[in-house]
């Protein structure tokens, strides 16, 4: 080698700047993405006045998505799926909050609970608007058939692609958090994804219509699944009302609404 050459000198990686004292929503949003160990940190100080930003963008981006499963049956389910989805997710939040903390704990993370609920309305933020990402192209689905098999299982699959990502990101507040082990933090998202699947069931309908609200009648959602994926939304519009029903009325009566000229 000449000794007038020099080898190239090695430029090391321009250091992350770190998150303002309150940051705003595209910089909360892309930390979430790009920078979660650093989001992590700062969630750790006090003042982030992250926790209501995530809220907000979970809610708006559920209600959303909600809009677009409602455009499938329309009619009610335009204002009655977005209100159904919204709280079935936030109750499964809720109730599933304290056994987080607890399995956090066991994993060997240090993280206060303040902490934790900011990246618990985080996560959902996230899932939120990966969730939007997908509603364009479920939106040309729910306009353009009446397969209830085809639609609740593209929305059921988005809502998994997105709970992926969401905790994904909850992994990488244990991990920079000291936790070591992977098994609770496992558990805790085997059973945050069956609760939340379960509320789309006890909720129901969601996709298709009824003459109640909600539905008293329990059961499992995969049952539940099985029941229903098979048909179309003009099945589930006539098949529906009878189960809602309940009230012991005979099928033939005055008050079943059938016409009982055109029956045998």
């Amino acid at each position: 080698m000449n000794a007038q050459e020099m080898p190239p000198v090695v430029q090391p990686p321009p250091l992350e700047p770190p998150l303002g004292v309150k940051p705003d929503m595209k910089s909360l949003f892309e930390a979430l993405l790009r920078k979660p160990h650093l989001l992590v940190a700062r969630l750790a100080e006090p003042g982030h006045g992250a926790t209501p930003r995530f809220a907000f963008m979970a809610l708006v981006s559920f209600l959303l998505f909600g809009f677009v499963l409602g455009c499938f049956a329309k009619h009610e389910q335009l204002w009655a799926a977005p209100l159904k989805i919204t709280a079935g997710i936030g109750f499964a939040s809720v109730i599933c909050f304290p056994s987080l903390y607890i399995f956090s704990t066991l994993a060997g993370a240090r993280v206060s609970l303040g902490q934790l609920a900011a990246c618990l309305a985080g996560a959902l933020a996230l899932a939120g608007l990966l969730l939007l990402g997908f509603a364009p192209a479920v939106w040309i689905f729910a306009e353009s058939t009446d397969s209830f098999g085809f639609m609740g299982s593209l929305a059921l699959g988005s809502w998994v692609i997105a709970i992926y990502f969401a905790l994904r990101f909850l992994k990488a507040v244990v991990v920079s958090t000291g936790g070591t082990q992977k098994g609770p933090l496992v558990v805790w998202s085997f059973v945050f994804l069956l609760v939340s699947l379960q509320m789309t069931t006890s909720l129901r309908p969601i996709l298709g219509r009824s003459e109640s609200l909600l539905t008293h009648e329990k059961k499992f959602f995969l049952e539940h699944w099985g029941d229903h994926f098979g048909g179309s939304l003009g099945e589930e519009e006539a098949v529906e009302p009878e189960e809602a029903r309940g009230d012991g009325v005979e099928a033939d009566g005055p008050e079943s609404g059938r016409n009982p000229y055109l029956t045998d």
